[in-house]
């Protein structure tokens, strides 16, 4: 009988021991988190093969009659068991290629450094127009894979948000349709450069052929050089820009955006029908439609869908407006390029909250762009040194520290004035101070919603 080792035991290592123990697979789910309930994990899952789960080591006995090890996209790839594992030249593959292995669906995927999950959200709701329940959004969302694939019908549309993690250990995945949203400097404590993390994101397309089709950002210098000095893509590639017309494809222009073919040009609609705001979120509704319309559908359908969607939580999510200050929560913006688009977004003058668990990102780009529109900057969590330190350096001084989110809350309203938008977008990661970016954005509306 075949037997995997699984390292994980979240959401991504679960769903994908039920997958393998589904098609008789002996599964030893690994995690060195003393926290972990087993007998939590063993109820949930159901299954004639053998299923342990270990917590300490993993036996060289286990690891010598492994035919597979699945890692999971948060497992530290530092950890002395995947050393092991790598090393006795196991099969090593992530939960999202089990998944595709398995599955009969039909796949398109998205990645990029910022913008995925409304990208991935969006072409969601616009597949299931046509397609209704068959469409399924998975992947990075938090929405395993491999737990959607468990009860799939053969004519499944899955909408596979990718991250970097996930993309490491791909050996046959392959979307029909794929989107790269853009690049910009991210997990750097866990890349060892720059090119490394690029390089994990362009795995989305390695086994993309010809009748394929591939719709990247323009406005991206790296992904519009891949195109057109390296050729890189062995599929079909499809340029979106928020920023100028394009001779083939989906762009931005005088506040419409329009669809253009070698025969025909076709306005698709004027942004101000749109319930989302910042030329970075048309870029997210360019890609969507592109994948949408490559998966088959009609730009009637599409545009339809589109003008329903009404974006998600923490991402430059208005929570309230008080004495004719606007506050927004962008707590998903763990990284410098997606606060700086939250930036453009907002029209007037900004109180900017920011900071976090930095992740060893140059933060010289969001600071010139702070001197543009922010009125004060107040840093909290690890990071805010670093920060503080880059902006003076950039001579920008209209610096506050906070201990507390709720504390730099009520510096942000005492420092505010009419026509101001206090905004939430902190460029850094959150768990040096809360679980996840949603608890950092609930605990950021609660406080917002108490003020008197």
């Amino acid at each position: 009988m075949a037997k995997s080792i699984v390292l994980g035991a979240g959401i991504s290592g679960i769903a994908a021991s039920k997958l393998l123990i589904k098609n008789d697979v002996e599964v030893l789910l690994f995690d060195n988190n003393s926290k972990i309930s087993v007998d939590k994990i063993k109820k949930s899952i159901y299954g004639k093969v053998k299923f342990r789960v270990v917590l300490e080591n993993v036996d060289d006995k286990d690891i010598k009659e492994t035919n597979l090890c699945v890692i999971s996209p948060g497992f530290p790839k530092t950890n002395l068991t995947y050393k092991k594992i790598l090393k006795a030249g196991v099969p090593t593959i992530s939960e999202i290629e089990l998944a595709y292995l398995y599955s009969k669906g039909e796949v398109c995927a998205i990645t990029g450094s910022n913008g995925k999950t409304t990208t991935v959200e969006l072409t969601g709701c616009i597949l299931k127009k046509q397609f209704e329940e068959k469409a399924q959004v998975v992947g990075n969302v938090g929405i395993p894979y491999s737990e959607k694939v468990l009860k799939e019908t053969a004519d499944t549309k899955y909408v596979v948000e990718c991250s970097s993690f996930q993309l490491e250990d791909i050996v046959k995945f392959r979307p029909h349709v794929a989107a790269i949203l853009n690049f910009s400097p991210d997990h750097l404590d866990r890349y060892e450069s720059y090119i490394d993390y690029i390089n994990a994101k362009l795995n989305i397309a390695m086994n993309m052929e010809k009748d394929d089709v591939i719709l990247l950002n323009y406005e991206d210098q790296i992904l519009r050089d891949l195109v057109l000095q390296k050729n890189m893509f062995r599929c079909k590639t499809v340029f979106f820009s928020s920023r100028r017309t394009l001779t083939e494809g989906f762009y931005l222009y005088d506040s419409a955006i329009f669809y253009k073919d070698n025969t025909k040009t076709i306005k698709l609609l004027n942004v101000s029908e749109l319930k989302i705001i910042g030329n970075h979120n048309y870029e997210n509704v360019m890609a969507a439609m592109g994948i949408a319309y490559y998966m088959g559908m009609s730009f009637v359908d599409i545009v339809d869908a589109v003008k329903e969607f009404r974006g998600l939580e923490h991402r430059i999510e208005f929570v309230r407006e008080k004495n004719g200050v606007k506050y927004y929560n962008d707590s998903k913006a763990t990284n410098p390029d997606a606060t700086i688009s939250a930036i453009d977004a907002l029209k007037g003058k900004i109180i900017l909250i920011a900071g976090g668990h930095d992740k060893g990102i140059d933060y010289g780009n969001l600071i010139m762009k702070i001197k543009e529109k922010v009125r004060y900057l107040i840093l909290i969590g690890e990071a805010k040194k670093k920060i503080a330190l880059k902006a003076k350096d950039l001579n920008y001084d209209y610096i506050i520290y906070a201990d507390t989110l709720e504390e730099a809350v009520d510096i942000a309203n005492s420092y505010s004035n009419v026509g101001d938008n206090v905004l939430l977008s902190p460029a850094c990661s959150s768990f040096d101070m809360f679980k996840n970016y949603e608890e950092r954005g609930e605990k950021f509306k609660e406080k917002v919603m108490s003020l008197k």
